[in-house]
């Protein structure tokens, strides 16, 4: 998992981003020194977490409590699976797609392709 230190960062001075973007990968991307998720916010990006497909167990998304989330990845499976770890953190509100997927926490509203 990439890209909550800032954001923990953030927090501890007192401050929260408007909203967090958190994508499920199916590989570990490669990236350029700007385009990092650490430094999203920093280049004046939102913030983002990317969760990769060697990180197992219990995510500790602690730092997105009350704070509204985009959730999205290829792997049904694997985004619904972080869900559960994001909900148990207590976001404001949880927007999840993915092709076959759609659940808005705020208003309910889920959509599930078989």
């Amino acid at each position: 998992m990439k890209g909550h230190e800032p954001i923990i960062a953030m927090r501890m001075q007192g401050y929260t981003p408007r909203e967090v973007w958190i994508r499920v990968f199916d590989f570990e991307p490669k990236y350029y020194e700007w385009d990092e998720p650490s430094k999203s916010l920093e280049n004046g990006f939102t913030a983002r977490i990317e969760v990769y497909p060697m990180d197992k167990g219990a995510l500790d998304f602690r730092c997105v409590t009350g704070l509204v989330v985009h959730l999205s990845g290829t792997d049904d499976e694997r985004v619904l699976q972080t869900l559960k770890h994001i909900e148990r953190a207590k976001p404001l509100r949880v927007i999840t797609s993915t092709a076959n997927i759609f659940i808005d926490s705020a208003s309910r509203e889920s959509r599930i392709a078989a």
